[in-house]
């Protein structure tokens, strides 16, 4: 089935080996720190990383406004992959997510890969809510962050 219309893909090349940018995607200590676009504030409410696991989780703007999140982890193969489905609560899934680790002379090579059930749907979260600069702002801070810890 193609869903090149449906979809949302970023990358980036991390300056830090492939196994900690997988435990900072795998750690709550370490997705607060930098998890959501610039501005943006992540308090997990908990985190089962695991297959069928969830992570729970709030996202606070600079605006002051929560959005509540949930994750539920489809496939976890340690240090190359997480597939996990993304909602904004409980009971509604708004996406499937798909994070590669890839080892790379300069660090390792990140790239989210996130299909939405609909062009509609995939379009709304692009335009409104600005989810390609969103997600390039992310992967900065993830970068920015364990530049920081490595130089400490």
């Amino acid at each position: 089935m193609k869903t090149g219309d449906r979809e949302v893909t970023i990358t980036r090349t991390v300056k830090a080996p492939r196994a900690l940018v997988f435990e900072a995607w795998s750690d709550p200590t370490h997705l607060e720190h930098w998890y959501g676009p610039d501005g943006f504030v992540t308090k997990t409410i908990s985190m089962d990383f695991r297959i069928g696991g969830r992570w729970k989780f709030t996202m606070t703007g600079p605006d002051g406004t929560v959005f509540p999140n949930v994750v539920v982890y489809k496939e976890i193969s340690p240090v190359e992959r997480i597939v996990h489905d993304h909602g904004d609560r409980e009971d509604q899934m708004m996406f499937e997510a798909t994070i590669t680790f890839v080892e790379t002379d300069g660090g390792t090579l990140v790239t989210m890969r996130s299909i939405f059930p609909s062009k509609e749907a995939r379009d709304l979260v692009v335009e409104k809510y600005g989810a390609i600069e969103g997600g390039n702002q992310t992967l900065a801070r993830l970068d920015e962050y364990l530049n920081t810890r490595s130089n400490n």
